[in-house]
């Protein structure tokens, strides 16, 4: 079972690697034909504003998520530098599995928030709402990575 998990987690940094790879190349493409745009011949495209602003929201988002996998995540727990090897050994399993939780209940919000957005957006913003996604999306992503780093074998 477990392997089948490590398997399947894998695969989703393969692929979260491809999408943030892609997202990145494409706010890159899309913004210097803004600054073209803009410096040859005077006038920007709004859409690409807001394709470019979700873009970069979704690159940190899949950032995020491709370094919790290998611990490379942002840690704002103060205290881990002052602990022994033992402890952090000891207190790996219960950061990881509030980390996914927390993460979680995150995503239900950002769902709701999504939710939301589809309701009460007026129709002519509705085409760029699919990039809301991402934020309940990436929390889930989140709190799958915490989940797996609960099974992945601790070193002392």
């Amino acid at each position: 079972m477990i392997r089948w998990l490590h398997a399947v987690e894998r695969g989703l940094i393969q692929f979260e690697s491809i999408s943030a790879a892609a997202s990145l190349l494409l706010l890159l493409t899309l913004m210097l034909v803004q600054i073209f745009t803009r410096n040859l011949f005077d006038f920007g495209f709004p859409e690409i504003e807001v394709i470019t602003r979700n873009l970069l929201v979704m690159c940190g988002a899949l950032g995020a998520v491709l370094a919790t996998p290998r611990m490379r995540h942002i840690k704002i727990d103060a205290l881990t530098p002052f602990l022994s090897s033992q402890q952090l050994y000891l207190l790996s399993f219960p950061l990881a599995l509030f980390s996914a939780l927390a993460c979680a209940a995150m995503a239900y919000y950002a769902a709701i928030f999504s939710l939301d957005e589809w309701e009460y957006a007026p129709s002519n913003e509705r085409w760029a709402l699919p990039f809301t996604l991402m934020y309940p999306l990436g929390f889930t992503l989140l709190s799958f990575h915490f989940v797996m780093l609960c099974f992945r074998p601790r070193t002392k």
